[in-house]
């Protein structure tokens, strides 16, 4: 178990760095992965070590390992108009008398629920009881896979980052390229990032399009997770963690009293019940005489309550990602607009090189800026004589060379200390 513990230790540790996408990818593609691999594994513990255990008479001359095993492979029920019902059940959804399993519909019924057996046995004849109609069967087989599902579950959220390396490498190859030791020219720059050859505008559109798709699919990823696991859980998920506050209020006595002093069961019962009814068939022939027989017995899943656990730390991931990816998508949003209106121009030229320019050869710019605003200089002026030609007019926008001025922030709204920051601060696509 030490090794175990220190292994999900390892898994969960994030170490701090800069990195290619932002703070709320990374929330999605890093901790909501590296959360789903845990619970998985300790899912995958208990689904190694635990298995099912069920109440088998002596009288019943079956063996218990066999009974126990079949219903592990068959699955367990409770009761579904029992579920509220706190006052007529031994276990969640399963009445304190194991010949009831229906409900009493006669004329004389009172009010309320009534418990009653859909068949009757007279004279060693078993006839139907035409008052009694059976109770609906909810089974539960999730501990046979869940694991394999919670692990699967990664592959969601980190599919956008593989789309988002894809639809960022011009700015990831920037940013590699201004990292490196050697000196990075303006011209080499200016010919490989701003050359509408090589990146059409239509491309550049598209990446900025990509960059909010992106963004959208880790909102998706979110949902599926949690909608999902909300199907898979018979729609008792998508309200789980709400349900488990409320509980966690209650007092210590009327919240564990298992025998009912709430209207209302545990939400993790509701979740995944850890008793049920299995019914296993028992039939034998030998040469004189066969034999059938039905035996209905009551199971604990133990592994169900780690399960339980688990699920409520998803449950809270996946609400703190919902509302992260919608940050996400409006600050990028805001950033765009920011970006395409916020722009200074100053001088005729500044305008007519702006206006040459798409919105992703701007986020270049401001990029090489933050970085290194000398570099930035010497890249304005190498456009300048590409885009405008050698002979065109300067303006506050375009210093000449050598001259100690500094070149304006293409976005306003950048803070004092980053507008005159000559080392720039840290980057991250």
């Amino acid at each position: 178990m030490a090794m175990v513990a220190t292994d999900i230790k390892g898994m969960l540790s994030i170490s701090i760095k800069s990195r290619h996408d932002s703070y709320t990818d990374q929330y999605n593609r890093m901790f909501m992965v590296k959360i789903l691999l845990a619970c998985s594994l300790v899912m995958g513990i208990s689904w190694f070590q635990d298995s099912i255990h069920c109440i088998v008479p002596d009288s019943h001359k079956v063996s218990g390992d066999f009974i126990s095993s079949a219903c592990w492979i068959q699955g367990v029920y409770v009761y579904r108009e029992l579920i509220n019902e706190m006052g007529k059940v031994g276990y969640f959804g399963i009445p304190k008398d194991i010949n009831n399993d229906g409900i009493y519909i006669g004329r004389d019924a009172h009010p309320g629920l009534h418990l009653c057996s859909t068949k009757k046995v007279i004279d060693k004849i078993t006839v139907v009881n035409p008052y009694c109609r059976p109770m609906t069967k909810t089974f539960y087989l999730q501990y046979q896979w869940m694991p394999f599902f919670v692990a699967s579950l990664s592959i969601l959220f980190y599919l956008p980052y593989i789309a988002f390396r894809t639809a960022n490498s011009d700015l990831i190859s920037l940013k590699n390229n201004l990292k490196s030791e050697e000196k990075s020219e303006a011209g080499k720059i200016a010919k490989h990032y701003f050359n509408h050859r090589t990146n059409p505008p239509r491309t550049m559109i598209l990446r900025v399009i990509f960059n909010i798709l992106i963004k959208i699919l880790y909102l998706v990823a979110n949902l599926v997770a949690l909608l999902g696991l909300d199907s898979l859980l018979n729609g008792q998920y998508v309200g789980f963690g709400s349900k488990w506050v409320a509980w966690n209020r209650l007092n210590n006595t009327m919240a564990y009293d298992y025998m009912g002093m709430r209207d209302h069961p545990k939400p993790g019962n509701s979740l995944l019940p850890p008793f049920g009814y299995c019914e296993v068939h028992e039939v034998a022939k030998e040469l004189v005489q066969s034999k059938a027989n039905l035996h209905k017995v009551i199971c604990e899943l133990s592994q169900n309550i780690l399960y339980q656990y688990c699920l409520i730390v998803l449950w809270f991931a996946l609400i703190f990602g919902i509302v992260i990816s919608v940050i996400g998508i409006v600050l990028l949003i805001v950033h765009y607009v920011i970006g395409i209106f916020g722009i200074r121009k100053r001088g005729q030229t500044g305008k007519k090189l702006y206006k040459a320019l798409t919105f992703r050869e701007l986020e270049y710019l401001e990029f090489i800026r933050k970085r290194d605003v000398m570099l930035y200089g010497e890249v304005m002026e190498k456009l300048r004589e590409d885009i405008l030609g050698p002979n065109a007019p300067l303006d506050d926008e375009f210093p000449p060379r050598n001259s100690g001025g500094e070149s304006a922030p293409l976005y306003p709204h950048l803070s004092e200390k980053d507008k005159y920051d000559h080392k720039g601060p840290g980057y991250n696509l």
